[in-house]
């Protein structure tokens, strides 16, 4: 299949993972309005088949005795389903409902339904326990994360519908990764202010410690050389992306370089804290098992401390 979903002219509609609690289906569909407007949504709930011993799937295959559970099931997930869509309804969204049973993991179901739909964007909970802590990834989370070769909007729990005045904070790294989240963020989502944000570690720490027999002023000098090389470099990269927003109609976009002794991701965090902004878009490194180290660790430790929905943009497809 071509990879089409993060083209401007073709970016294929939402798929909406509904979960299996209405009411938090319902917010997950406001929030989604709110950052990608009223593009046509695929509502997609799955159901988990009753647990069965091997005498009990005998006999269920026999006589279909479990089939009052299985009804119960689907009826939960349809009425998530449609909490979800009565939400999009009202915005004027075109909905489609998919209720299906979970014949593989739900995130599997999920990918198989992005593919079949040739969707734009995956839109789900950062959690399926509406009430876990914050900074909780949850299996299926973490799974689409790590698996889905489509652009994923993971949301809180407890977020609210972004204000139009609330800023989206852009990663920015120079590199083609982060270059590509940023070209797709502003095809997927509705333009708002936006602050391009690099990040640079400052060396002074580092070479203090690494030259320690070396004379103080030349230690200073030797840092400070390192610090403003990299803080031009980072600005040079924010500004290259932010170009990227302003072309495609962001009218209102700020660039920042962001100085760190800690981390690059508590940087953008703490980024995004002090602006309130409505979303974090990330560029994410790989998909398969071994690459999941490089989701990075960056693109995961953002998803997990943010507070806040964030986009998750991955390589392009092979």
């Amino acid at each position: 299949m071509a990879d089409q979903s993060l083209s401007p002219q073709h970016p294929g509609p939402t798929l909406l993972c509904a979960g299996t609690d209405p009411a938090a289906a319902a917010r997950l569909a406001e929030v989604a309005v709110s950052l990608l407007g009223d593009r046509p949504a695929i509502v997609l709930a799955t159901w988990e088949p009753p647990a069965l011993g091997l005498f009990e799937s005998t006999i269920d295959a026999l006589y279909d005795a479990r089939v009052d559970l299985r009804d119960a099931a689907r009826q939960a997930a349809m009425r998530t389903a449609q909490a979800a869509a009565d939400v999009l309804d009202a915005h004027g969204v075109h909905v489609t409902r998919q209720v299906c049973p979970e014949d593989q993991f739900a995130w599997q179901e999920i990918i198989s339904a992005a593919d079949e739909f040739d969707v734009g964007i995956i839109v789900a909970g950062t959690t399926e326990d509406a009430h876990a802590r914050v900074g909780t990834l949850g299996r299926q989370a973490r799974a689409l994360a790590h698996r889905a070769h489509r652009p994923l909007l993971l949301v809180p729990a407890d977020a609210m519908p972004a204000g139009d005045s609330e800023p989206a904070i852009f990663a920015s790294d120079g590199s083609p990764t982060a270059t590509r989240a940023v070209t797709a963020a502003s095809a997927l989502l509705l333009p708002r202010p936006a602050v391009v944000v690099s990040v640079w570690e400052t060396a002074t720490c580092v070479v203090g410690v690494a030259m320690l027999a070396v004379p103080d002023d030349v230690v200073r000098k030797g840092a400070e050389g390192l610090d403003e090389a990299a803080r031009l470099r980072a600005a040079g990269q924010a500004s290259e992306d932010g170009a990227i927003l302003t072309s495609a109609g962001w009218s209102s976009c700020v660039t920042e370089a962001v100085k760190t002794s800690r981390n690059v991701p508590t940087a953008i965090v703490e980024t995004a804290d002090e602006r309130d902004a409505a979303i974090i878009v990330a560029g994410t490194r790989g998909r398969s098992r071994i690459a999941a180290a490089l989701l990075g660790s960056n693109a995961e430790a953002i998803a997990r401390g943010a507070g806040r929905p964030v986009l998750l943009v991955p390589p392009v497809a092979q």
